[in-house]
C-alpha cells in the first residue's frame, strides 16, 4: 500500500508536471510579449497591478485555499464535502467584495503611493475588480487539490488560465498596445477560468448546501493562519516588486520582472510533484500511516532535485540567452547577478520539498504561520533597508534570504518533531555529480551565438547531467522501488494512450 500511495504522488506529478510546463511557458510569453512590445514603464504597471491583486487576494481567502485541502482530504465518506466548499466559497467571494470596496475607497492613494499620479483610474478599476474573481479562483484549485482531482485541476490551472490570459493579452498588446487593453484582458481570463472551474467543481458532484453539524469552525480555526502561510511565495514574490515600485520606479519592477519570470522556472518540479503529497500525507495519517510519511517525502524531494538541479546549474551559469529574449532594452550585465541570487533562494526553495504542506498534513497551521511570518518579516525589513541602498540587488538578496529562513526552519521542524529528513544522503550525491557535470559541460563548449543551438547545447548537457545523477543514485543504492514502479506506470500511461 506504501509503495502505491509514494508512486501515485509520482504519477500525479507527472501529470502535473506536463500541465506546468505548459502554464510556465504561455507565462514566460505572456511577460516576454509584455516585455518586448509594451515600453518599460506600461509594462510596470502591468505588473505592478497584476502584483497588487495577488497580495489583496491573500486576506480573502482567510487560508481556505489550503484549509479545505486538509478537510476535503480526510473525508471518509464524502458527508461534509458540500458543506466544506459551500462555506469556503461563500466566505472567499464576501472577504473579495470588501477588499474591492476598500480599494475603491483608497484608489488615490494607490495611485499616487505605487502607480503614479498619471496611471489612468479605469486602469486601477480593473485591477480592483480582479481580486475578487481572482480569489475564488485560487479557492478552486484547493478543493480540486483536496479531491486529489489532478486532472481537473491540470486543466483549469495550467491550461486554461494561462492559455487565456495569454491569447487575450496577446490580442491586447499587438492591436492596442497598452497597458489598460492588458488590464482587461488579464480580467476577461481570469473571469473565464473562474467560471469553468466553479462548473468543473459542480459538475463533480458539489450541491450548495450547509450542514451545521460539519466541523466549520474547526476549518476556520485551521485555515486562519494560513492566511499568511499558505501563500508565502505570493508574498516573496510580490512584496518586494511593490517597495520596488515605491522606492524607485515601474521601469525597475519591469527589469526585476524578467529576473523573476526566468527564475521562477526553477519551481516547475517542486509544483508538479508537491501538488498531491499534501492531501496524500493527511490522508494517510487519518488512515494511522505515519510510519509512510519518511519514505514518500523523501521520495518525492529527490525527484524534485533530481530535474532541478541542471535547470539550476543552466540559469545560474549561462543565462544569457533567456536574457536576450525579452529585448535589447534588458541588459546581461544588469539581470544575471539578480537571477544568481533569486536563482539560489528559489532552488533551495524547491529542491528542501513541499516542508510546509508537509507540516500542514500533520495539522501544524499554527507553527507554518510562525515560520512564514518569520520569513515575511526578515524579507520585508531587508526590502526597507537594502532597495533605497541598493536598488534591485537589495530586493533579490532580501528574497533569497527570507527563502533561506523559511526553507531551514521548517525543515529542522520536520526532522526534530516527525524524524523527517528533507532530503537524503544519496539524493545530495545525486545533485552535486549533476551540477558538476552541467558546469563542466558549459566550460568546454563555448556560448553559441545562435538560439537555437545554444539550446540544443544546454538540453545535451542537460540530459547528460541527469543521467550521471541516475547513475549516482544507483551507485550509492538511491534507486528504491517506488522509482522503478513510477517508471513503470508511466510507461503504462503512454502506452495505453498511443
Amino acid at each position: 500500500m506504501g509503495s502505491k500511495d509514494i508512486a501515485d504522488v509520482g504519477q500525479a506529478g507527472i501529470l502535473v508536471l506536463l500541465g506546468t510546463v505548459l502554464s510556465m511557458f504561455s507565462g514566460f510569453l505572456f511577460r516576454l510579449i509584455g516585455a518586448r512590445y509594451l515600453t518599460t514603464d506600461q509594462f510596470g504597471l502591468v505588473v505592478l497591478g497584476i502584483s497588487l491583486v495577488n497580495i489583496v487576494s491573500l486576506p480573502c481567502l482567510f487560508g481556505l485555499n489550503q484549509g479545505v485541502v486538509r478537510f476535503i482530504a480526510a473525508e471518509r465518506n464524502g458527508q461534509y464535502r458540500d458543506t466544506y466548499i459551500t462555506v469556503s466559497i461563500l466566505t472567499v467571494i464576501a472577504m473579495g467584495g470588501v477588499a474591492g470596496f476598500l480599494g475603491f475607497l483608497f484608489k488615490d492613494t494607490l495611485k499616487n503611493e505605487l502607480f503614479g499620479s498619471a496611471t489612468p483610474d479605469l486602469l486601477l478599476y480593473m485591477f480592483l475588480c480582479t481580486i475578487p474573481i481572482f480569489a475564488l479562483l485560487k479557492l478552486v484549485g484547493g478543493i480540486l487539490r483536496g479531491e486529489m482531482n489532478s486532472k481537473g485541476f491540470v486543466r483549469i490551472s495550467k491550461i486554461i488560465r494561462p492559455g487565456s490570459k495569454l491569447i487575450l493579452a496577446g490580442v491586447a498588446v499587438f492591436v492596442f498596445g497598452t497597458s489598460m487593453s492588458v488590464a482587461v484582458a488579464f480580467f476577461v481570463s481570469i473571469l473565464f477560468t473562474t467560471s469553468a472551474g466553479v462548473y468543473l467543481v459542480w459538475a463533480e458532484g458539489w450541491q450548495p448546501q450547509i450542514d451545521r453539524s460539519a466541523k466549520i469552525t474547526q476549518l476556520y480555526r485551521f485555515s486562519l493562519p494560513l492566511v499568511i502561510s499558505s501563500s508565502i511565495f505570493i508574498l516573496l514574490s510580490y512584496l518586494d516588486k511593490t517597495l520596488i515600485a515605491y522606492y524607485q520606479s515601474p521601469d525597475h519592477v519591469a527589469v526585476y520582472e524578467v529576473a523573476v519570470t526566468i527564475a521562477s522556472l526553477l519551481g516547475l518540479f517542486r509544483s508538479a510533484f508537491g501538488f498531491l503529497l499534501y492531501p496524500k500525507l493527511t490522508e494517510q495519517l487519518a488512515d494511522g500511516n505515519e510510519s509512510i510519511i519518511a519514505p514518500m517525502y523523501q521520495q518525492t524531494t529527490k525527484w524534485i532535485l533530481g530535474l532541478t538541479t541542471p535547470a539550476f546549474a543552466a540559469l545560474a551559469l549561462r543565462p544569457d540567452f533567456l536574457i536576450f529574449l525579452f529585448g535589447e532594452q534588458y541588459e546581461v550585465a544588469e539581470i544575471k547577478p539578480l537571477l544568481v541570487l533569486l536563482g539560489l533562494g528559489l532552488f533551495l526553495n524547491a529542491v528542501t520539498g513541499p516542508n510546509g504542506e508537509a507540516m500542514l498534513g500533520f495539522g501544524r497551521s499554527k507553527s507554518v504561520l510562525i515560520y512564514n511570518t518569520i520569513a515575511v518579516s526578515i524579507n520585508f525589513v531587508l526590502n526597507l533597508v537594502l532597495i533605497p541602498k541598493y536598488g534591485l540587488i537589495g530586493a533579490a538578496t532580501a528574497s533569497l534570504l527570507g527563502y533561506t529562513a523559511m526553507n531551514v526552519l521548517k525543515s529542522i521542524d520536520l526532522y526534530i518533531m516527525h524524524n523527517i529528513l528533507v532530503v537524503s544522503i544519496e539524493s545530495i550525491l545525486m545533485s552535486i555529480a549533476s551540477f558538476t557535470v552541467v558546469a563542466f559541460g558549459l566550460v568546454i563548449v563555448p556560448a553559441n551565438s545562435s538560439m537555437i543551438l545554444e539550446i540544443i547545447t544546454l538540453s545535451a548537457v542537460g540530459v547528460i547531467s541527469g543521467g550521471m545523477g541516475v547513475l549516482m543514485l544507483w551507485m550509492t543504492g538511491g534507486i528504491s522501488e517506488e522509482d522503478r514502479n513510477l517508471v513503470s506506470k508511466f510507461i503504462k500511461s503512454i502506452q495505453g494512450n498511443i
